[in-house]
């Protein structure tokens, strides 16, 4: 009898701790070579102080036990005993004019409050709020692609649900919609939704994530970013993987155009039948496969073709105030325009977690907030370490400065301030140009989840696939983790077994 193939992963992101947990669900073995100290990739909170800086998950998909997409944390055991906030309000955006937006996540309440903001909008209003009604019938699948026709149809009926609104809503962007509210605060208030949404961002992602968090679909896992990483490698180790820290994939080794290996650096080489990369899609594609396995497609996505997420400057303050009774994240408009960096700002969106008592002592608070960056300033800046570190020092007494002046006495009692750049995620994480997640969901993206989406494996390379946030659209911790699940289905089909779960099987 044949052993089962031995399969690499280069990654220990969420991703590729999911495909590592359901290749050994499968019989398959299994070793992750991660470059950095702990799993999670840009999964990941560090710890200062007695705060905790998270900087990933804001919400996930999928909380709820009572969902069909809750069978993805089911199969990995993970998020069992986790306590889920639900956020009673999404996001507050302040107007220049001094009124307020508050995107409540309970629809009847939003539309009350635009209706009493907006009365002469109401047509757009309803528009809107039918929008994120008819969206509650949605049931994300747990598959990301079909792997037949029998499978592809199965999850077309899934979505007759919303199949009308899917065809009303996929090309109309947030943007476009936006520009129909004659009231100035509902017409920039709407188009600020989600914070660095490209032009193009689709509207029908808002609705859906409005549906999810008025069913309560979606929340906050107590703990944030970390427990999650943690539980996963907890997992990945009981069902038998191997994780090796601190080891750098240099090159991916090749014969006769099938991966066989891989080169890890001051270490001997290691050798497996199958590759996975879970690491960043740029470095694996042009860096450890040198650019020999691209197709026009691939080249045009990295050229320009789809928009990687911003860079980001990343400012957090551990501060002896209690911040509880401000809204969970608030978009605030400045009065003189700030530079961070290389880049100019009118606006800064503050976030506290005072909902979650495990990321600060009792009475007190982390605040964080994203900023966007320009990676190639900040990688200028990193070859001069007094000058780097300088203007990372600027850019937070520049965000401390602004918050001052709405909190008088906030400077007083800052107890750590913590900035990540662009740099900072690059060294971390490997992530191209120190993104924050991978591609930027656009209209063209969305087309890309309701359609096959993209390829897991790189045309003429043989044994090896790439998985995460650079394949999958829309590339969160729900869907790396389930990108990390289809993988493993299509190498169980590709060797004539039945896929498991370990609750189900699926042929």
């Amino acid at each position: 009898m044949n052993e089962k193939p031995k399969i690499l992963i280069i990654g220990a992101g969420v991703s590729g701790l999911s495909a590592g947990i359901y290749a050994q669900m499968n019989g398959f073995q299994t070793t992750i070579y991660e470059m950095h100290k702990i799993p999670g990739g840009l999964c990941t909170a560090w710890r200062r102080r007695g705060y905790v800086f998270d900087g990933a998950v804001r919400y996930l998909a999928g909380v709820n036990p009572n969902t069909k997409s809750h069978q993805l944390w089911d199969e990995l055991q993970i998020l069992q005993d986790t306590p889920i906030h639900y956020y009673d309000e999404f996001v507050c955006i302040e107007g220049r004019d001094g009124r307020k937006l508050h995107l409540y996540t309970d629809v009847d309440r939003l539309e009350a409050h635009l209706l009493a903001l907006a009365p002469q909008d109401e047509a757009v209003i309803e528009d809107l709020i039918e929008g994120v009604r008819d969206f509650r019938r949605l049931e994300l699948p747990v598959d990301l692609t079909a792997s037949d026709a029998m499978e592809f149809a199965a999850m077309g009926r899934e979505m007759l649900p919303v199949i009308l609104p899917s065809l009303r809503w996929r090309n109309v962007t947030l943007k476009q919609f936006a520009q129909r509210f004659k009231d100035p605060l509902l017409r920039e208030g709407i188009s600020l939704f989600f914070q660095f949404a490209p032009p193009d961002f689709p509207m029908m992602l808002c609705l859906s994530t409005m549906a999810m968090m008025h069913d309560q679909e979606a929340g906050y896992p107590i703990g944030g970013s970390l427990p999650i990483s943690e539980a996963l490698e907890a997992r990945y180790l009981e069902l038998g993987g191997e994780i090796f820290y601190d080891q750098r994939v240099t090159e991916i080794l090749i014969q006769d155009n099938q991966t066989i290996g891989l080169d890890l650096e001051g270490e001997e080489n290691v050798y497996g039948d199958i590759i996975i990369s879970a690491a960043d899609g740029h470095q694996t594609i042009y860096d450890l496969l040198g650019g020999r396995y691209i197709n026009k497609k691939i080249s045009e996505a990295y050229e320009g073709g789809m928009k990687p997420c911003k860079s980001i400057v990343q400012v957090s303050f551990g501060v002896a105030m209690d911040f509880s009774n401000e809204p969970p994240m608030v978009n605030i408009p400045l009065d003189n325009p700030v530079w961070l960096g290389n880049i100019r700002h009118d606006r800064l969106v503050l976030k506290h977690y005072c909902f979650d008592p495990t990321m600060a002592p009792q009475g007190k608070s982390v605040l964080s907030l994203w900023c966007e960056a320009d990676y190639a300033y900040w990688n200028w800046l990193k070859s001069d370490k007094v000058r780097y570190d300088q203007h990372k020092a600027e850019v937070a007494e520049v965000v401390l400065e602004c918050l001052e002046k709405r909190y008088p006495g906030l400077s007083d009692v800052v107890e750590v301030v913590d900035v990540a750049t662009p740099i900072t995620y690059e060294r971390y994480t490997g992530n191209w140009r120190g993104a924050f997640a991978g591609w930027a969901m656009t209209t063209r993206k969305m087309s890309l989840m309701m359609g096959i989406g993209m390829d897991k494996t790189l045309p003429g390379l043989a044994n090896f696939y790439r998985i995460g946030h650079w394949v999958e659209p829309g590339g969160n911790v729900e869907l790396s983790c389930a990108s990390g699940r289809d993988v493993i289905k299509d190498i169980c089909e590709a060797h004539g077994q039945v896929f498991t779960t370990g609750l189900r099987k699926e042929t």
